[in-house]
């Protein structure tokens, strides 16, 4: 008895590529993004301290993961009195003082922004604020799509930058573990890259930038309530010797008023007798 045993060829269907689908826009995403919480911040660039609000906020759609921080500053505090910031310095605002990374699950890619850099507005320059901003959204995506890869970053300069800004520009960079390179002769475009996100760093001055806890903010009012007891305590007590040194002139007032009055009597008396 023989068994015809058959084989049966199976041809794979070819498949084709699909194609991804675009990126989504992160103004779009922006629109979407609801916060998360806030945190008071304290800057300590120029030995006044600065306080105000960081805000964190995300979206999160089926292709994209979208995370934000934006500060907007309050106050300048000279130890004595509070100056209240004005202007770009003291909103939220869509160029200045924010950093975000957009995550596109699709192609396995993150994106940093803004697009035109991290830049603090003009009364909060030099106060690590831009580090600050960009190293925490590093930190998130570091925990977020470790393995994910990067889209390369362009940065364009004004046309009157010194070489003190081109070498600013670039430490900013390569301080979180970007690659920096110049585009043109001028140095006024350059891209910044790297291959994986876990790669950068996420770094900032701890002593330029602090998160002011609840504690902190306790701390803090309970000092003030208590140097303000003093001072009423001060108060009080200069008010009480005030009072004391009236009552001690009106005395002394009264009395000179007695001794004036005797005196003339005595005169008055002394002119008679010699009538």
């Amino acid at each position: 008895m023989t068994a015809n045993n058959t084989k049966s060829n199976e041809h794979p269907q070819p498949t084709e590529d699909i194609p991804l689908p675009p990126p989504e826009s992160e103004v779009t995403l922006a629109t979407l993004a609801l916060p998360l919480g806030e945190t008071i911040l304290t800057l300590n660039g120029d030995g006044r301290p600065i306080y105000g609000i960081l805000q964190r906020s995300r979206a999160m759609t089926a292709q994209s993961d979208y995370f934000r921080l934006q500060f907007r500053g309050y106050a300048r505090s000279d130890g004595t009195h509070w100056q209240p910031l004005e202007g770009d310095d003291s909103r939220f605002h869509a160029v200045y003082n924010l950093a975000w990374v957009r995550v596109d699950r699709p192609s396995k890619t993150v994106t940093f922004g803004p697009k035109a850099g991290v830049q603090a507005s003009p009364g909060l320059a030099g106060c690590g604020l831009d580090t600050y901003l960009f190293a925490n959204v590093i930190v998130w995506a570091k925990s977020a799509c470790p393995e994910y890869a990067i889209n390369p970053g362009m940065i364009t300069m004004g046309q009157n930058h010194s070489e003190e800004e081109r070498l600013q520009c670039h430490a900013f960079y390569a301080g979180q573990g970007f690659q920096f390179d110049w585009q043109d002769p001028s140095q006024r475009t350059a891209l910044y890259f790297k291959d994986k996100v876990n790669k950068l760093l996420g770094v900032w001055n701890k002593e330029a930038v602090k998160e002011f806890g609840g504690e902190e903010m306790l701390k803090m009012l309970a000092g003030q309530d208590e140097a303000r007891s003093q001072l009423q305590l001060q108060l009080d007590k200069l008010e009480s010797a005030n009072d004391s040194m009236k009552r001690a002139l009106q005395k002394e007032k009264s009395t000179s008023q007695i001794l004036t009055g005797v005196l003339i009597l005595a005169a008055i008396f002394a002119i008679w007798a010699v009538i």
